[in-house]
């Protein structure tokens, strides 16, 4: 079967349900285009491998909406299935691709895994070298205008590009918010409880704001009204998520703090080493040095200090830090 002929089908079947006149089939399919499709292949014998190979350079060569493109092909090799029996096996982007925020947000989780190379999302997302580099700047900062999620910038700012690799500080999330009010208010609820664990304090308010800053002004007003006179709660903590509030991403180091066991749970994670100051049971000071956090055992934690292991009272923990300076 010729692929040309397979084409004129195709083209055949759909151009009279085309408002346009069909110039985009066309142009994608037949024409002298550089992204044509018969342009790419070459006439003659269909080969279902080199087909494979043509579509994705088609749709990388395309001009115009790629996710256009990618429809049309869709078609076709359904096509190809329905009339000819032709099988054309072919993993298609996972996301819509011509949606700048839909790309950043897909390379930001996949490039959390350190063994996925940048080279890899070339194929895997069918656009060019410079859009994939353009959104990892965006994605690292490196530009004045980086994406926003419900008011919050989503930049990782202290990651590193290494041989093929973004090396990030931390594992990012955007989190959209599909709830009802309710849910929210127990989300809400929830994170002030955990601010109260001076292991969590920092991360459970950080999170409070990112939800808050995503709300209505309604919504907002409605929270405040049913925890004040319906759910009596500490309201004074749900204003105050109001007050200067980050809107950039912060990592889980920029997360923790020197206040209590702050960067306690950052260290038990990520196998870094902290310093602790710590109240021991007789009143008397102690600073444990090159800790290793071994588990956090909710109102205590178990430590590594040189050859010790020692249960630490999360409630008499001082300051907690990555290096010796922040503790002097």
């Amino acid at each position: 079967m010729k692929i040309e002929t397979t084409i004129e089908a195709f083209l055949h079947r759909r151009l009279p349900y085309q408002r346009d006149g069909g110039s985009m089939l066309c142009n994608l399919l037949s024409s002298n285009k550089e992204y044509s499709l018969l342009k790419i292949n070459g006439h003659g014998e269909l080969v279902v491998e080199d087909l494979k190979t043509s579509i994705i350079l088609s749709v990388k060569a395309y001009t115009s909406t790629k996710d256009n493109a990618i429809a049309v092909y869709k078609e076709y090799i359904q096509f190809l299935k329905t009339k000819y029996k032709i099988d054309v096996e072919l993993e298609f982007p996972p996301i819509p691709i011509s949606i700048e925020f839909e790309r950043i947000m897909f390379i930001a989780k996949y490039l959390q895994d350190p063994n996925h190379k940048i080279e890899e999302l070339y194929n895997m997302l069918w656009v060019g070298k410079d859009t994939i580099d353009d959104d990892i700047k965006k994605l690292r900062g490196m530009t004045d205008n980086p994406i926003q999620v419900c008011g919050k910038k989503f930049v990782i700012e202290d990651s590193k590009r290494r041989n093929g690799r973004v090396m990030m500080s931390s594992t990012a999330h955007p989190v959209l918010l599909t709830s009802n009010l309710t849910q929210i208010i127990v989300t809400l609820k929830g994170l002030r409880l955990m601010s109260k664990d001076s292991a969590f304090r920092s991360y459970s308010i950080e999170m409070a704001k990112s939800i808050w800053i995503q709300l209505s002004e309604y919504a907002k007003k409605r929270i405040l009204f049913v925890l004040s006179d319906l759910l009596p709660d500490e309201v004074q903590w749900y204003i105050s998520l109001e007050n200067d509030i980050d809107n950039s991403f912060l990592s889980e180091k920029m997360c923790s703090n020197t206040e209590g066991a702050g960067c306690v749970l950052d260290c038990l994670k990520n196998q870094k080493k902290c310093f602790i100051e710590y109240q021991e049971e007789d009143g008397s000071i102690n600073i444990y040095s090159d800790c290793t956090v071994e588990k956090y055992l909710g109102a205590t934690m178990r430590i590594l200090s040189g050859s010790q292991k020692i249960e630490l009272n999360l409630d008499n923990i001082l300051r907690s830090s990555y290096t010796i300076e922040e503790l002097i």
